[in-house]
């Protein structure tokens, strides 16, 4: 059994990671182009894949909040484990689909039961801060994965795929291994008024989880639309869009810690809401002026592009923990983190059926509606936040005026609040 369990939460989610990368970088093509399933027809399962996701994600966080989360994610990673077991395995249309709607409802469990670990075992006010290291990791460990699946990819060898699943399956079965030894602290009981509300019956979780889910169309934008609209569009060259890819991964990697080490009230993330929403109205009109400009100006305005968004990226994402998670009950971690992880499901059927034909069809137009969209929902969760802030400054007013209320504790309360409220803004790493 480790000591930190924190620190057991981060070397499994480096080996998932990893696990993740290659196989997101492969199995469209090798289903693809060696199995021979028709593209529109890989796009439909990878969209009930990711509806499939969603609709489970609640039910599974409960039964690992039931079931105690480190035997839960074990046994999630075993399923992935046999998902992947399935990749290596599949040589027809229904093999390949059970296989990755199996992979997705399992990867998106385990996800957001080692989050609920590692949320558990940390103090409120370090959650966010331990949400960002997890993320960094994934990022480095994905970054690691889709290598190994570019040189799977440029082997071009049918085996080769086989065994990088193979491969998976027995790192997923090493998570579960090491899972099933974390120690954590007993959940607490939830408190009457609580028990009987779902995570999905609260309605900052579930607005903040909506806003989150436009804003990680930056995922598809990286991974699907700005790799089409460079090679379709644009006159860059077709080596910009890996490039932009590792940008993003090394980008996210040096700020994504210490830009949410800063974040400590409600104030702080509608900031970073703001400063998302502005980044992100920077990047696209970058990735839709492309076409305009001969190689050179497209490879500097995709990789310009990709680096505001990257800071878009990282600043809605602090803003959205904090805003989601800081207060998540601690018998509830597992159902709050799986309801919260249903924004990235969301985000990748958004951006299969609704951004990826918007701008097949109509271009720069088409982008100009996805970043006006991404803007929106910044605006909107840097409200949420406002709001919540507003709400907390006149709470201890609230108090006095009751009869029967004592004067000490509320002037206690009112004091730490202000000198919560002075913690430092988001204004990015420093």
């Amino acid at each position: 059994m480790t000591s930190s369990p924190t620190g057991t939460a981060q070397r499994i989610q480096a080996i998932s990671a990893v696990a993740d990368g290659a196989v997101l970088t492969t199995v469209v093509l090798y289903f693809n182009h060696v199995v021979g399933i028709p593209e529109a027809t890989v796009g439909l399962v990878l969209a009930a894949s990711a509806a499939a996701a969603f609709a489970l994600a609640a039910p599974l966080g409960r039964l690992a909040d039931r079931a105690g989360l480190p035997r839960a994610a074990a046994g999630y990673a075993l399923a992935v484990a046999a998902a992947l077991a399935g990749y290596a395995l599949a040589q027809t249309l229904w093999a390949y689909a059970a296989a990755a709607i199996a992979f997705g409802v399992a990867r998106a469990g385990i996800a957001a039961t080692i989050q609920a670990i590692a949320a558990r075992a940390s103090a409120p006010e370090q959650r966010v801060s331990v949400r960002a290291r997890l993320h960094t990791v994934l990022n480095a460990g994905f970054g690691v994965g889709a290598l190994i699946g570019a040189a799977v990819l440029a082997a071009g060898r049918p085996g080769w795929f086989v065994a990088l699943y193979a491969g998976g399956a027995l790192a997923l079965v090493a998570c579960a291994v090491l899972l099933s030894r974390i120690g954590v602290a007993a959940e607490p009981g939830p408190s009457p008024r609580r028990s009987r509300r779902g995570a999905l019956r609260d309605r900052r979780l579930v607005a903040v989880t909506g806003l989150t889910a436009v804003l990680l169309l930056t995922m598809p934008i990286l991974s699907v639309l700005l790799p089409l609209w460079l090679t379709n569009r644009t006159a860059a060259p077709a080596w910009v869009a890996a490039v932009a890819f590792g940008l993003n991964t090394v980008l996210v990697f040096v700020l994504q810690s210490p830009w949410s080490a800063r974040v400590r009230t409600d104030a702080d993330a509608s900031r970073c809401a703001l400063v998302a929403g502005a980044a992100i109205a920077v990047a696209g009109p970058l990735f839709a002026l492309m076409p305009l400009g001969g190689p050179a100006a497209a490879a500097a305005m995709a990789l310009t592009g990709v680096a505001v968004l990257t800071v878009a990226e990282v600043a809605a994402g602090t803003a959205a923990w904090h805003l989601a998670l800081r207060h998540t009950p601690a018998a509830r971690q597992g159902e709050y983190q799986a309801v919260f992880g249903m924004s990235g499901s969301v985000a990748r059927i958004l951006g299969a059926l609704v951004a990826l034909p918007l701008i097949t069809a109509l271009g720069s137009v088409g982008w100009a509606v996805v970043a006006t969209a991404m803007v929106t929902a910044a605006t909107g969760l840097a409200t949420v936040g406002m709001r919540s802030e507003h709400r907390a400054q006149h709470r201890p007013a609230v108090s006095r005026t009751r009869p029967g209320a004592g004067r000490g504790r509320p002037r206690a309360r009112a004091r730490g609040r202000s000198a919560h409220r002075r913690a430092p803004e988001c204004a990015g790493p420093g």
